[in-house]
């Protein structure tokens, strides 16, 4: 598992950064992101779904597994 804090960057860079990250893991690997709640919140979720990664929520914790 990797963590990643993105707490306090501003969007568009939040899945900008989190894309970079999971470029880096293998298929299956696990990238867990706090994030800021409201737009990082909503829109990184979305993104990772959209590219086709599974995505969990726990709070401003994001849990994306690497497909």
């Amino acid at each position: 598992m990797t963590a990643l804090d993105l707490t306090g960057v501003p969007c568009p860079m939040n899945w900008v950064r989190a894309r970079l990250a999971l470029e880096e893991l293998a298929a299956g690997e696990r990238l867990d992101v706090l994030l800021d709640h409201g737009e990082p919140l909503r829109s990184v979720p979305e993104s990772a779904r959209e590219d086709g990664h599974e995505v969990t929520l726990d709070g401003n914790r994001v849990t994306i597994v690497k497909r």
